[in-house]
């Protein structure tokens, strides 16, 4: 990932403050209803949904100093290919974090589909590992405006410089470049290219019903009796996710190596056979490597039904780009979880940048396992690779992957995050409970 940068929120749901600071891999650990997946929910819907407020511009802050500095930088370098340094990068994220100020609440509103009180949201501590380099082209067509992404750190702009609206757009389009480049891709309409994917906890039950869902909600809208029924919000990562189910098709071929890798391992370790999609997303069904047979869901393994969604986002039409999941591990066996953690790795060394929250200390073991194999000398690391069946691709290391933990207490939630040693992570939320349970172990057994 080019860019790096933390969210800070203030008294928000049981949270009185938090830093959350992206990475290819970000972990969240600790009590239950402790507000984990309020504060990834968010995360996921500053990149899936913050660009919406850009086209309201009363919320947009086109009047404010920041914008002002923007503009000013775009119009005296229409033209030219120019680094965006630091400076101009701190300008862009000032304007960004003007918005988000001004915006919160809708914001909050349309992730949770219900009223979230939050007291302050921004941007803090952007970083690049290298700037970015962007064309200015001076357009000279009246309407409209080009963009052209060539990588995280470097892309074109058609500008065309006398019209106001334009001038806005191509604005937006800089800082969601500087800021959501690795995670997300828009297309020249401001349409999501590469959508950021939410698995939610629930996702084996919505996996089951989603088609009796999309049913009851198509006759509850046609329905002069639709206001006595459905009558529970269903939160924007569970919509997003049903809308998924509800697209999915088949694609011809996988070509690209990258999600073969993802595939294979899904298919070959975790559910030993395949998915997919018939009857044009009416029907999903499971293949067993072992039967020509195709068995509906419903009487699939639970492993088969926690893994489908994760296995049809990679095998479908549907684009990627990151990936949130909760709780990887549900309905796994431990020796299952392990490999579950493995290929969450291998996401991240895939360039799809993967986020969980989870309470499985299996998972977290395995990332500290791969940090401690990472770092032995160069010779016992090839004896241990080639000993225990890893390549140097399953490998972790640090600056990879942040580690949260939620410790929920009588009125607030406290959110630390968690420094890697040399022998990985230090986990006290599940270290005291392991330790209680043996401790309990020791004291109920018999002396022989």
């Amino acid at each position: 990932m080019n860019q790096r940068w933390t969210l800070h929120v203030e008294n928000f749901a049981r949270i009185e403050s938090a830093d959350i600071e992206i990475a290819p891999m970000m972990c969240f650990i600790g009590d239950n209803n402790s507000g984990k997946s309020y504060i990834m929910a968010l995360l996921w819907g500053i990149i899936a949904n913050g660009h919406m407020f850009y086209y309201d511009r009363n919320q947009s802050c086109v009047d404010s100093p920041e914008y002002i500095k923007c503009q000013e930088w775009l119009l005296s370098n229409i033209g030219k290919k120019i680094e965006i340094t630091a400076d101009i990068a701190q300008n862009y994220i000032d304007w960004f974090n003007k918005i988000l100020d001004a915006s919160k609440t809708q914001l909050t509103q349309n992730i949770f589909n219900s009223e979230m009180p939050i007291d302050k949201i921004e941007i803090r501590n952007f970083a690049m590992a290298k700037n970015v380099i962007v064309t200015l082209k001076d357009k000279t067509l009246q309407k409209g405006y080009g963009y052209t992404p060539i990588s995280s750190t470097e892309f074109e702009l058609e500008v065309y410089s006398s019209n106001p609206e334009a001038l806005f757009i191509v604005n937006f389009l800089i800082v969601w470049h500087l800021l959501m480049f690795d995670l997300t891709r828009i297309a020249r309409s401001l349409e999501y290219e590469e959508t950021p994917i939410y698995l939610p906890a629930s996702r084996t039950g919505l996996l089951l019903v989603h088609r009796l869902i999309a049913s009851k909600a198509t006759r509850n809208m046609l329905s002069m009796n639709s206001a006595d029924d459905f009558q529970e919000k269903l939160t924007a990562p569970y919509v997003q996710f049903l809308e998924l189910l509800i697209k999915l098709q088949n694609t011809a071929e996988i070509k690209n190596e990258r999600k073969l890798t993802l595939i294979r391992f899904l298919q070959n370790e975790i559910i030993h056979g395949n998915i997919t999609v018939k009857e044009e997303g009416k029907a999903i069904r499971y293949s067993p490597v072992d039967s020509d047979a195709e068995l509906p869901m419903s009487i699939t393994s639970s492993v088969v039904t926690e893994i489908a969604s994760l296995l049809l986002l990679l095998t479908t039409r549907i684009p990627l780009r990151l990936v949130v999941i909760e709780e990887p591990e549900a309905h796994l066996h431990p020796a299952l979880q392990k490999k579950i953690a493995k290929l969450l790795i291998k996401f991240a060394h895939n360039g799809i940048p993967i986020w969980l929250t989870t309470h499985s200390d299996t998972i977290l073991q395995h990332f500290n396992n791969m940090i401690k194999l990472r770092n032995r000398s160069e010779e016992e690391r090839e004896e241990l690779l080639k000993e225990f069946e890893y390549t140097e691709e399953d490998l972790l290391t640090p600056e990879e992957i942040n580690l949260y933990q939620f410790e929920r207490g009588d009125k607030h939630t406290t959110i630390q995050k968690l420094k890697s040693g040399k022998y990985g992570f230090v986990a006290p939320s599940f270290n005291k409970a392991i330790d209680k349970l043996m401790s309990e172990i020791f004291a109920f057994q018999e002396d022989d």
